[in-house]
């Protein structure tokens, strides 16, 4: 008896363990960034179907061009057809049913639809990352304009620019007006990072001041009573009295230095990015832990016949 308990909390324990590491491993990208799944993530209650109207639910990131594993389905591979990827973003304090709304993806009028999975909802302030082009048929029909929309009405629409491998199109934040290319893709996450530096305004230069002068003129007559013109003329700078003063000699003058500052050099990011198929040492150690799990489990359930076989 006593050995079947044994056998059974041997298989329970490697049965909750296994599936954990195996998704943990699936889930961590061997390029340095995320991924996101190509099911949907369930959201709790029972949401809405999202409204068709503008301002609710925006295209807020896109990348066409994959060169590393943004699918958490897969490991260490990359595709075209299933890493390009577009994320929405909800503007809402409710989650939405984007599947009951009908809503899709498309390039325009008289072009093929990718239509949403079943029961795709987006979370309230939240986001949802779709893989369109596992949609051979929508692949087929695909141009620079991308289109979201619910319950036929075109809600966003954009136009996007050429990329280089792993750029993404990114609103600077999310749901704003403004775009630009992210070389750092935030799947799944937060545009915030990519809001730009505001640049300082220049301050004016305070203008020259003008000297100013006044001038006073009298008459008189002096002894011989012929009539006399005196005048005299005072300048002034800012109303400051010009002091007067002896010029050094010239061998004791200093010219100012100028210090100059080396202009900093900016060496622009490399995107580091795996080959075909390629890993990283970090996933060795992984793969060593599953595999060894995976021999204890059946080397359990060896023993475990091996016990309770009929002779």
């Amino acid at each position: 008896m006593w050995k079947l308990v044994i056998a059974f909390l041997v298989i329970l324990v490697l049965t909750i363990i296994t599936p954990s590491l195996c998704l943990a491993y699936l889930s961590t990208s061997t390029t340095g960034h995320g991924c996101a799944s190509p099911v949907p993530p369930s959201i709790s209650g029972n949401p809405a179907p999202a409204p068709g109207a503008s301002g609710i639910i925006y295209i807020n990131e896109v990348l066409l061009n994959p060169h590393s594993t943004w699918n958490c389905s897969e490991t260490g591979t990359y595709f075209t057809t299933t890493d390009s990827w577009v994320e929405l973003y909800n503007t809402q304090n409710v989650p939405f049913n984007l599947y009951t709304a009908h809503a899709y993806l498309d390039s325009g009028p008289s072009t093929n639809a990718y239509y949403f999975p079943l029961d795709a909802s987006i979370a309230a302030h939240g986001y949802l990352v779709l893989f369109p082009r596992t949609n051979s048929s929508f692949f087929a029909t695909e141009t620079s304009t991308l289109r979201l929309v619910v319950n036929t009405v075109a809600v966003d629409q954009i136009t996007i620019p050429t990329l280089g491998l792993d750029q993404s199109y990114a609103r600077t934040a999310d749901g704003a007006s403004s775009w630009a290319i992210s070389t750092l893709p935030t799947i799944d996450a937060s545009n915030t990072s990519l809001q730009p530096t505001p640049t300082p305004t220049p301050t004016t230069p305070r203008p020259t001041p003008t000297p100013t002068s006044t001038r006073t003129h009298s008459t008189g007559s002096d002894s011989t009573g012929t009539t006399t013109d005196s005048s005299s003329s005072t300048s002034s700078y800012n109303q400051k009295t010009l002091v007067n003063g002896t010029q050094p000699p010239w061998s004791n003058l200093q010219l100012p230095t100028v210090s100059s500052t080396p202009a900093t050099t900016f060496s622009p990011t490399t995107l580091s990015s795996s080959s075909q198929g390629g890993t990283t040492g970090l996933d060795l150690p992984k793969r060593i832990a599953l595999t060894v799990l995976v021999i204890v489990l059946a080397s359990a359930l060896f023993w475990c016949w091996r016990v309770f076989r009929i002779p």
